[in-house]
């Protein structure tokens, strides 16, 4: 293949005939640690009229994805992920990808340049960053995995005492009603940052017409009970990895009591609801929480912690002006 410099590519709406180019070129075996979520999410994404997803191509072959969801009701959009081929693999060909598609993008997709554009970034990586105009970081996250069979972390939850205190109040399944006590303005400033939730690692704004849509794709979200005020929310959901079964946990709040028993909450429900090897990925907005988060997972539900954690920088950035005629379709 010619080298970086040279290569022409070219660029293309993926189709659901893409899903073997695309995951023998994306490196499912290896990214997010091997528990990658695109092979669970491709083709939902392909007919979903909110994801741009394009692949790149050179001499016919696929060389590259790009994903971009459009959230919060058309409001943001969320540059989701851009993988390239092993053998292109490098920080310029990156950038020039990136370049490339977004001209394309500006030119096949006008109305989604005017939007606020949302991402995440590996603190590993942030070299990566330094490309986006106006770049605004928002805040980090923390990232860990445990893993253990679901029998075995049944009889831990079912024979001992696993919270250490019981969280007052409780923690519960959400309810449209409760959006009212997480509307108020004191669970935004106190325990969010930017009035942002993360699902799946994914940013989204705190708003009443997410959490439907989060319900509506089989999302488990619980709260809890506080008045007038909440003072905690978590998501959960799982899709098979190229690793086995993957559930998410992403707790917000502040509180250790509160943040262990949502995560209680949501192991116990993904070990009655699957069988065999589970992976929980647990992501917390307050790095406070990690270390007895760690202990907790281990010393009290028998899971086992995988040398996997990370951290990541959430930012925005706004998408500069270009000139029409630069296109690259």
């Amino acid at each position: 293949m010619a080298n970086q410099n040279s290569l022409h590519l070219t660029y293309r709406e993926a189709t659901h005939s893409d899903y073997d180019a695309v995951m023998n070129m994306a490196s499912v075996d290896t990214f997010r640690d091997g528990f990658d979520y695109l092979p669970a999410k491709f083709h939902q994404w392909v007919d979903d009229p909110d994801v741009i997803m394009f692949v790149a191509e050179a001499n016919d072959k696929v060389v590259g994805l790009y994903v971009s969801i459009i959230t919060d009701g058309g409001a943001n959009v969320l540059s989701k992920t851009i993988r390239i081929a092993p053998e292109l693999q490098g920080k310029k060909m990156q950038s020039k990808m990136a370049a490339e598609l977004d001209t394309t993008l500006r030119h096949t997709h006008p109305q989604l340049w005017k939007l606020e554009v949302h991402a995440l970034s590996d603190v590993k990586r942030l070299y990566l960053t330094k490309v986006f105009p106006n770049k605004k970081d928002i805040c980090f996250i923390d990232v860990m995995f445990f893993q253990g069979m679901s029998n075995e972390v049944l009889d831990s939850l079912e024979t001992k005492d696993v919270l250490p205190s019981h969280p007052q109040p409780p923690v519960v399944p959400y309810q449209p009603s409760d959006m009212a006590r997480l509307a108020r303005p004191e669970f935004s400033q106190q325990i969010l940052v930017d009035n942002t939730i993360f699902v799946d690692w994914d940013p989204y704004q705190l708003s009443a017409s997410n959490l439907r849509l989060f319900s509506k794709q089989s999302a488990t979200i619980l709260v809890d009970t506080s008045e007038p005020t909440a003072k905690s929310l978590s998501f959960g959901g799982s899709y098979m990895t190229p690793r086995g079964r993957l559930y998410h946990v992403d707790v917000h709040c502040r509180d250790v009591a509160l943040c262990q028993a949502h995560i209680k909450h949501h192991v116990g429900r993904a070990c009655h609801e699957y069988e065999g090897m589970i992976t929980f990925c647990v992501m917390l907005i307050d790095p406070c929480l990690k270390a007895t988060s760690k202990t907790f997972c281990v010393e009290r539900l028998g899971l086992v912690h995988l040398p996997h954690d990370h951290r990541y920088l959430y930012f925005k950035y706004q998408n500069p002006e270009l000139d029409p005629s630069q296109s690259r379709l």
